[in-house]
C-alpha cells in the first residue's frame, strides 16, 4: 500500500517531529545539537523555510516551521540526510539515524 501524500502549500505552518531509530538518541553531545541547529539554519536559508520554534530532546526533535513555498518534503529530506551523514561521520557509525519519515 502506498504512503499517503503530504499536504503542502505556500505559507503553511507545520509542527514536525522525528524520532531516533528504535527510539535511540539522535543527540549524544552538545556538539551534536549545535551541528543540528547549524544544518537546520542552512535548510531554512536553502529552502526558504522559517523556523519559528524548536525543541531538541535526546531521542527526538520538534520543529514549528513556516514554508514560503510548498516544499516541506524536500526541505525535511535534506535536513534528515545532511544531519544523519554528519552524525554518522562524527561518531564513526553508519546506517539509519531516524525512525521512518518525519511526522
Amino acid at each position: 500500500m502506498a504512503r499517503a501524500w503530504r499536504i503542502e502549500f505556500d505559507g503553511a505552518l507545520y509542527h514536525v517531529l522525528s524520532r531516533g531509530n528504535n527510539h535511540q538518541d539522535i543527540f549524544l553531545t552538545d556538539a551534536d545539537r549545535r551541528v543540528f541547529l547549524a544544518v537546520l539554519g542552512k535548510m531554512a536559508a536553502r529552502f526558504d523555510v522559517g523556523v519559528l520554534a524548536y525543541v531538541l530532546m535526546d531521542n527526538h526533535y520538534h520543529l514549528l516551521l513556516r514554508t514560503e513555498r510548498a516544499n516541506l518534503s524536500k526541505s525535511m529530506h535534506w535536513l534528515g540526510t545532511t544531519y544523519t551523514t554528519r552524525f554518522n561521520l562524527s561518531h564513526a557509525r553508519g546506517g539509519h539515524l531516524f525512525q521512518g519519515r518525519y511526522k
